[in-house]
């Protein structure tokens, strides 16, 4: 229903190379310390316990010297370190970039007849001058300033680092270091990556790590002038392999004394690709903060029926993506590990939890496709129903009289979904609740995604012996007992159900491009499955489900909004039982009469909390969509689509067989149309260029 991603509006491409990134841009003091120390004077230093040794600079020399001059000259070829790929929403907006950062290194020139307490003592004196203009208390140990003087004084030594995190020189930093930057003392440059809408999508993003230490012993083909970094969460991980790009190649040229002699380009880094996700930033943010403003744990996700595209899939609480960069400190990480609202955990994917009253839709299907059932079906709605040997009761204490299954849609009367389920038998059920994609994964690319879980009668068979007893079919036509599924899960029933043939294929990348807006993977919407539900059946269902939030006593008036028809269900779900904590449901899409958007909320209630999905859920469902509307341009395509969809007609529910009177809204059996695509929006052009401050 969202325009797809257009290419044209994302403008990463080769003029990132074009604005003048070399390898001796990025090497900077790499490569061009050994330049400075030409121009030095032989200084001396002294150590306490050691005689005076001198420190002699390079001479100036030609830089076309070769092996052929030099025979017992030194080469080394170098990697350079590709600056990662974005990762952007449908629009263009970035989740996920790129920015330069220097640190603070040691250059260790040659010191012919050197000690080793004399090369300790002129790295200690180097470091102890920052030290005191700066404040901090940085050091390296001897063991690691020998190693590297022995084999890697060629390349700078970063020691601004912290808890075993590299620390940025800033600005001021910088500018009260000028006296001492020279040649023993450079800044040096990296790429770090930076996640500008920080907590936004947090799960969805992911984050970086190195991908390994930087080697301390003898320089070898192939080492990298500074850290390289993997992804270790979300996207950034799942595709890693195109986010990372290719290093680039320098072949440097050093004579015995450490002079550099001549360097040569061979490859230039070429940035990784770029990851267009189908999640739109302003849904995502809207869904974030109404979960931030009513649960203290929670998710949202929103689909678009049309095409499966996710819009958003947040979860609360979440956590700055800017903290892992470039690594997050022990004593934080430990911090949001024991956080007992778990603010790393994906609960939009991840999370398994009973489904409650909205896994009535899945019974209310099951039962009419039995035959058992039908519209003009009568059951009572008593306050307990006995079956076996216990009692299972409804939520309401009062007993409701007869109702169909509209009315029992839209009051969620539990004694009528156990007759209905007992009445069409297990498989019906369970077999209607695979068919909507229950108890499987949804195929997004992101690890641990949860499974979920339904019972069925071959599964009991195996690992219990019996079929399934009547009193486990009751709990699971109500989504409780063993029954289990994540958010998305249960917003990818409603897009199934909103469009009555077929369940489309979750989409959460649209596209991959490279560096000259070249898309190389396109991942086009496709459908999961066919479910060709009956027409009828279906609109008795939508009916109820419009009656959820329209009818006179229906449990979802909370989540009505004035710019569309919502058709949805409330779910209240006992939980962590000693905890005393349950679970508020609202799940559903709209329009209810040609339905363009699928949504779930599921809210974690705390301990003792009297909670329902009417109450919790709904309402959150209210604000999210009441900003999507509100705040869309006046043209947008999703608001033009919404004045072609007719209202639904309301019917007397007692027609479908129902009692009790109450009116509900019956809903067009409509395909959803795809809205016309808009105008080419901004991009982001030029980032690369604006980065490194060039056009």
């Amino acid at each position: 229903m969202l325009p797809s991603y257009d290419p044209t509006s994302l403008r990463l491409t080769s003029r990132f190379l074009a604005a003048g990134l070399s390898l001796l841009t990025v090497l900077g003091p790499t490569l061009q310390a050994q330049v400075v120390l030409k121009a030095q004077p032989v200084v001396e230093v002294e150590d306490s316990k050691a005689k005076k040794a001198k420190i002699t600079a390079p001479e100036k020399q030609d830089l076309s010297a070769s092996w052929a001059t030099q025979k017992e000259a030194r080469a080394m070829t170098l990697s350079v370190p590709a600056p990662r790929g974005q990762i952007v929403d449908r629009h263009g907006i970035p989740f996920a970039q790129n920015r330069a950062a220097n640190y603070l290194a040691l250059v260790m020139p040659y010191m012919e007849g050197a000690s080793d307490s004399q090369v300790t003592a002129f790295a200690r004196s180097t470091i102890d001058k920052v030290n005191k203009a700066l404040g901090k208390t940085w050091s390296l140990s001897d063991d690691k300033v020998l190693m590297h003087y022995k084999h890697r004084r060629w390349l700078p030594l970063v020691f601004s680092v912290e808890e075993g995190l590299n620390v940025e020189i800033t600005p001021d930093m910088e500018e009260k270091l000028k006296p001492l930057l020279g040649s023993s003392l450079v800044l040096q440059a990296a790429y770090l990556r930076h996640y500008p809408q920080g907590t936004t999508a947090c799960h969805i993003i992911g984050y970086t790590g190195k991908t390994r230490p930087l080697p301390t012993g003898p320089i070898v083909d192939g080492d990298p002038v500074f850290e390289e970094m993997e992804g270790r969460e979300g996207i950034e991980t799942a595709f890693d392999s195109d986010l990372k790009g290719q290093a680039g190649i320098v072949n440097v040229l050093f004579s015995p004394d450490g002079k550099r002699l001549s360097e040569d380009v061979r490859r230039t880094p070429s940035p990784g690709r770029n990851v267009v996700l189908s999640i739109d930033y302003n849904f995502q943010k809207y869904a974030e903060n109404a979960l931030k403003r009513h649960t203290t744990g929670g998710a949202m996700v929103i689909m678009d029926v049309t095409n499966g595209d996710i819009l958003a899939m947040a979860s609360n609480p979440g956590f700055d993506l800017n903290e892992f960069v470039p690594g997050i400190r022990q004593k934080r990480y430990d911090e949001l590990t024991k956080d007992p609202h778990l603010p790393l955990y994906p609960r939009s994917f991840r999370g398994e939890y009973p489904p409650a009253s909205t896994f009535k839709i899945v019974t209310a299907l099951g039962a009419l496709d039995s035959g058992k059932v039908d519209a003009k079906t009568q059951f009572d709605c008593p306050n307990a129903m006995e079956i076996g040997d216990r009692v299972f009761k409804n939520w309401n204490k009062e007993g409701e009289g007869s109702m169909n299954v509209v009315s029992a849609i839209k009051r969620s009367c539990n004694t009528w979904f156990y007759r209905a389920a007992l009445e069409s038998g297990a498989d019906y059920i369970t077999n209607m609740a695979l068919r909507l994609g229950f108890g499987e994964r949804t195929g997004i690319p992101l690890k641990a995604e949860g499974e979920g879980f339904v019972p069925t009668n071959s599964y009991l068979l195996q690992h219990r012996g019996h079929k399934m007893l009547p009193g486990d079919l009751a709990n699971i036509a109500i989504g409780q007992g063993m029954v289990l599924a994540t958010p998305l899960q249960v917003c990818q029933c409603m897009a199934g159900l909103g469009d009555g043939t077929r369940i489309p294929q979750p989409r959460l990348v649209l596209q991959i491009q490279d560096m000259t807006d070249r898309v190389v993977m396109a991942y086009e919407p496709k459908d999961r499955r066919r479910i060709d539900l009956n027409p009828e059946q279906r609109q008795t269902v939508i009916s109820g489900m419009v009656a959820v939030v329209n009818g006179g006593g229906g449990t979802g008036h909370a989540a009505a909004i004035k710019q569309a028809e919502i058709a949805g269900k409330t779910g209240t779900a006992q939980w962590r039982i000693a905890k005393d904590q349950n679970l508020a449901w609202f799940t559903g899409f709209l329009p209810a009469g040609k339905p363009m958007f699928a949504f779930a909320v599921v809210y974690e209630g705390e301990p003792g909390e009297d909670i329902s999905g009417g109450k919790k859920a709904a309402p959150i469902v209210n604000e999210v969509f009441t900003n999507i509307f509100e705040k869309a341009p006046a043209d947008d395509p999703m608001l033009l689509a919404m004045k072609e969809v007719p209202k639904a007609t309301l019917v007397d529910e007692a027609s479908g067989g129902g009692g009790g009177g109450e009116k509900a809204a019956r809903t067009q059996t409509v395909r959803p149309a795809q809205a016309a695509a808009p105008p080419p929006r901004k991009g982001i052009g030029g980032f690369f260029s604006r980065l490194f401050g060039r056009q």
